[in-house]
């Protein structure tokens, strides 16, 4: 997601080689020097160390220390069968489901978790946002277990940061926005238990959290149905309360839903439609048709169309989609929408392509101006750029929408909810970034509440990479988060100012003000500094092969660590430590330049905490440039300054680290010699 917090700071920020010959290391004396370094002395980056749950993972066989997934690894499932109703009179949703949940764990389950986040609206909910509307959040008005149905227990329980046990196979307990269901018959391994809930609530008004809501006229349901937690091989039930600072982590189901609206509002949705030939009029038919066989940006619907883009007269329509093997299911409906359509062209190298049916919809007015030009375009490009970049993408359709939001956009499977862009270099960016999230975390599927740069950073590195191939780098009148340039002056001016944090901090633990800096652009300009290490057909062959492995599944932070060690073909711990686990700064400077016999002997200091590779580009009179690598191993081993020695001759006459720019230091300009 792209929070509206993000474009507050986005705007504020907006602006042939010679013989190398290498001395041993000199060692300045431990005293406070003009550069503030106290002695010699520097952290030393130690191992990463598993979390328990992970090390009984591995000793389960259910994860494996090399990055794979353990030859015994399983991920729960579940179906769900949804109906759906909106009354944009009363501005109610009202729905019921029936969901059969597979249990396909080695467990036997006593109960089930299941999330009803909507609550999170309720009076005195424990949220991290002090502009959030106010509602009566989700109203349960039937839980029953395999057909037998439950009381509850309660009113609705006073915040805990998880239920309490009952004691009881009768009665469902609601607290805060997690329900705990009994289970009267535990539920087996390899066995499947099936819940039948009813429930209503009233969409919140925008702004709430920036991920859906309703305002005139439009409505987007995001967590909007009561969802089972995810059950895992590491911490059995994940389900903590949601709080709207972070977002979700999900397990792959099912979808058959039926959505009923009035006559003349369309519907964009996670799934496949599986009615058109009963809803949609034949030119409205032929117009999808007609887009999906040229590749045209071809216009559906419009609001002043009336009924020509419908097959019925009833006052009500029911528009039916399933979305198998997604983590979630979102929708979003409107009578003043423009539906817009298009196709992508997918393929696995050397493979027949793919179609993708791509979607756009929005409002006629300024501030959306932009997605008239883009917002079918745009959504067609990020899913075959990405596909190119990462592995093909596997849904048949993918829809963007614009409303509800003030700032940024919010990632469901198979659809994007963004701000009404009038500036198509911003849209561009926002519909890629929102769209990679298709890969991370739709694909594969990391805890974003926990971990948020598993698909944040993740992505934000993703969108980098897909915008320069399209649109070159940097782009001129674009965002800086939308080039790596621009990422690292976002990340390295929040870490000169000594606000930086641990990656591995939790995400609703984290400060907001740079919760979007340090979990997007630090990750991505973390990742991008690796394959500056590795080099780049190294570093993408590892990620590759990380993300395919994880596709449908849950990955933790180890699992990437171990992914791409395994990809680099070597132990990157020291790198995972100072990078993730603590919020140290990258700062090496060019300290000396001076004659020393028949060479030039360059003194580096590293000024910062973060131990790195260096590179050195030496440029002599006669044009050519030298390059020599320090190793990171001399930082390692606890050295504060090291001596490069070079030949005297030709004349230097410029001495530069890390010219190639692939290492967020924090301050260049100590990093550049000229002679004079």
């Amino acid at each position: 997601m792209v929070m509206s917090l993000r474009s507050v700071i986005l705007l504020a920020l907006s602006l042939v080689s010679a013989p190398i010959l290498l001395s041993a290391q000199s060692r300045p004396s431990p005293t406070v020097t003009s550069d503030g370094i106290l002695g010699s002395r520097r952290p030393i980056p130690g191992a990463v160390y598993e979390s328990p749950g992970f090390t009984r993972a591995v000793q389960k066989g259910t994860r494996t220390r090399n990055g794979a997934p353990g030859t015994q690894s399983w991920v729960q499932h579940a179906r769900y069968a949804i109906n759906a109703t909106l009354d944009p009179n009363t501005n109610t949703v009202t729905g019921s489901e029936h969901v059969v949940y597979l249990n396909n764990s080695p467990d036997t389950l006593s109960y089930i978790m299941v999330h009803l986040r909507q609550n999170v609206f309720r009076p005195g909910s424990e949220r991290r946002d002090g502009q959030t509307p106010v509602t009566d959040g989700m109203k349960i008005t039937r839980v029953a277990v395999n057909g037998t149905t439950l009381d509850a227990q309660s009113a609705q329980a006073p915040q805990r940061r998880r239920p309490r046990r009952t004691g009881e196979a009768t009665a469902y307990v609601v607290d805060g926005t997690v329900m705990r269901v009994p289970l009267a018959v535990p539920l087996m391994p390899r066995d499947s238990a099936s819940l039948d809930l009813a429930w209503s609530y009233i969409p919140a008004l925008t702004p709430s959290d920036g991920r859906e809501g309703r305002e005139d006229h439009l409505y987007f349901m995001g967590y909007w149905y009561p969802q089972i937690a995810v059950y895992d091989d590491v911490e059995g039930w994940v389900a903590d309360q949601y709080v709207l600072a972070v977002e979700f982590y999900m397990d792959p189901a099912d979808y058959d839903v039926n959505v009923t609206v009035p006559r003349g509002w369309v519907v964009g949705a996670t799934g496949t439609l599986q009615n058109a030939n009963a809803i949609l009029s034949a030119g409205a038919r032929a117009k999808l048709a007609e887009a999906r066989r040229s590749g045209s940006v071809v216009t559906v619907s419009k609001p002043d169309d009336g009924d020509a883009a419908f097959a019925t007269k009833s006052p009500s329509i029911t528009w039916r989609f399933t979305a198998p093997n997604v983590r979630d299911f979102a929708w979003g409906t409107s009578d003043r929408y423009v539906w817009d359509a298009t196709r992508a062209l997918v393929s696995d190298s050397g493979q027949k392509a793919d179609t993708v049916d791509i979607y756009s919809f929005y409002r006629i007015h300024p501030p959306a101006s932009a997605w008239a030009i883009g917002g079918a375009r745009y959504t067609r490009d990020a899913i075959e750029q990405l596909s190119k970049y990462l592995w093909k993408y596997p849904w048949p359709s993918m829809t963007s929408m614009e409303g509800i939001l003030t700032g940024g956009g919010m990632e469901y499977p198979r659809m994007t909810v963004m701000q009404p862009w009038a500036d198509t270099l911003s849209l561009a960016g926002d519909l890629m970034h929102e769209t990679g999230h298709m890969w991370f975390p739709m694909m594969v599927g990391s805890n974003e509440a926990r971990f948020p740069w598993m698909d944040e950073g993740l992505t934000q590195y993703d969108e980098a990479q897909g915008l320069r191939a399209l649109y070159g780098e940097p782009r001129k009148g674009g965002r800086p988060a939308d080039t790596e340039q621009g990422q690292r002056l976002l990340y390295t001016r929040v870490a000169a100012a000594g606000q930086d944090q641990p990656l591995m901090t939790r995400g609703d633990l984290f400060p907001s003000e740079t919760y979007n800096i340090l979990y997007y652009d630090k990750t991505a300009q973390v990742l991008a500094a690796l394959r500056g290490m590795l080099g780049e057909p190294i570093f993408h062959r590892a990620f590759r092969e990380y993300g395919k492995q994880w596709i449908n599944r849950h990955p933790y932070p180890e699992d990437f660590f171990n992914a791409m060690n395994t990809g680099a073909g070597q132990d990157l711990s020291w790198f995972w430590n100072t990078w993730f686990y603590n919020a140290w700064p990258l700062d090496q400077a060019i300290a000396s330049v001076a004659p020393d016999g028949n060479t030039i002997a360059i003194t580096i200091e590293d000024r910062g905490m973060a131990p790195m590779p260096v590179k050195l580009a030496v440029t002599r009179t006669d044009g050519t440039v030298q390059r020599v690598d320090i190793p990171v191993d001399v930082w390692l081993e606890g050295a504060r300054s090291y001596v490069a020695h070079v030949a005297s001759t030709p004349a230097i006459v410029r001495i530069e680290i890390d010219p190639d720019g692939l290492f967020p230091d924090i301050n260049r300009a100590n990093q550049v010699w000229v002679k004079h």
